[in-house]
């Protein structure tokens, strides 16, 4: 059974409506490409806090030289 994992991050968040449409055409792709009965795939949104983003986490080295993330001393 195939799964997919979309992850979402940010402040425009997909609907229902959008959720679903995109559902529908993952499936229409896994039965062309991959031979999938129809009910059969899974598919998971997983809507994530903008603040875990990178673009969010990265924000800012350029003007403290990159030492952000040296303090954890990684």
């Amino acid at each position: 059974m195939p799964m997919i994992e979309v992850l979402v991050s940010g402040d425009a968040r997909p609907s229902r409506e959008q959720k679903a449409a995109f559902a529908r055409e993952a499936e229409a792709i896994l039965a062309e490409v991959l031979g999938t009965p129809k009910g059969r795939m899974r598919l998971f949104v997983i809507e994530l806090p903008a603040e875990n983003a990178s673009d969010v986490l990265l924000a800012g080295e350029e003007q403290d030289g990159g030492q952000r993330g040296s303090e954890s001393g990684g």
